[in-house]
């Protein structure tokens, strides 16, 4: 059995293996680190069994949590459209930001879900449930 691809976007990154500089691209794709808080969160959301890889909306290392880069529509397509090819089995579209950033890069896959980014704090007992059915729902093949 193929364990089943999931990306999600997310807004930027900071502090990356001390990477920080001005101009510093952040990767295309990593594996977040499942003991800060977004990814505990998104770990908890698609489960153990998945390969789970990360986006961002901002293709500009930021200095650190407090700084938001500019999101970078082509740079996403590119980044989506390549996970797409590789058999990504679901996107998870992270906030507001990300979900702006993936309505300018004009896809509309079918296997895109929306939520919340992971560190947002409105999420509760109920939401994290209801979430994590829906998405082991489209990742068994169920839509809804």
């Amino acid at each position: 059995m193929t364990v089943p691809r999931v990306v999600a976007l997310l807004e930027s990154m900071w502090g990356w293996r001390r990477l920080h500089a001005a101009d510093a691209e952040a990767p295309r794709f990593f594996r977040i680190n499942p003991n800060n808080f977004s990814g505990r969160r998104l770990y908890q959301l698609v489960g153990g069994d998945v390969n789970l890889l990360v986006t961002n909306s901002c293709r500009i290392v930021q200095r650190s949590a407090n700084h938001h880069g500019t999101p970078d529509p082509s740079w996403v397509k590119e980044n989506l459209e390549r996970a797409q090819r590789d058999g990504c089995r679901l996107f998870l579209i992270c906030g507001r930001v990300a979900k702006r950033t993936y309505e300018l890069t004009c896809l509309s896959f079918d296997n895109v879900l929306f939520i919340d980014h992971p560190a947002a704090r409105r999420w509760t007992t109920e939401a994290l449930g209801r979430e994590t059915k829906r998405i082991a729902r489209r990742l068994k093949g169920t839509v809804r």
